[in-house]
């Protein structure tokens, strides 16, 4: 299966003043994919400054069956774009949250964007992220 794990583009002026990087779940999330079979990408949106036109092409072009993506609280409302910007794309794909706000607000993001996430990941995602 084709994953593409996007790291949500969440500006604040603050957080881009202490630099950008990937977050490290992506990493251990990706390895355990590629471990199971599976073949992974991570796209840096934030890091990359991209929008979500840019974001919707660059899903596009990639054409995952998975797209993945992560949130604390503050960076929610990113996150749950990129999934919906993932299902205009492509309906089809199977879209995956997980990070601290749903693992403990995953009856808020499964009520609020259902339409949006399929799945909810809680906890260490690169134990159950490949089960999915």
């Amino acid at each position: 299966m084709k994953i593409l794990l996007i790291t949500p583009p969440y500006h604040t002026g603050v957080v881009e003043s202490a630099g950008t990087w990937p977050t490290l779940a992506f990493g251990y999330i990706g390895a355990a994919a590629e471990e199971a079979g599976h073949e992974v990408e991570i796209y840096d949106a934030m890091a990359l400054n991209h929008d979500l036109e840019t974001i919707k092409r660059e899903i596009e072009f990639r054409n995952p069956q998975v797209v993945g993506t992560t949130a604390y609280t503050s960076s929610y409302p990113a996150a749950s774009s990129v999934l919906r910007a993932a299902k205009e794309v492509n309906p089809s794909i199977v879209t995956v949250i997980g990070g601290v706000h749903p693992t403990f607000c995953y009856e808020e993001v499964l009520s609020k964007d259902s339409l949006y996430t399929d799945y909810v990941v809680r906890g260490e995602g690169e134990e159950t992220f490949p089960e999915l």
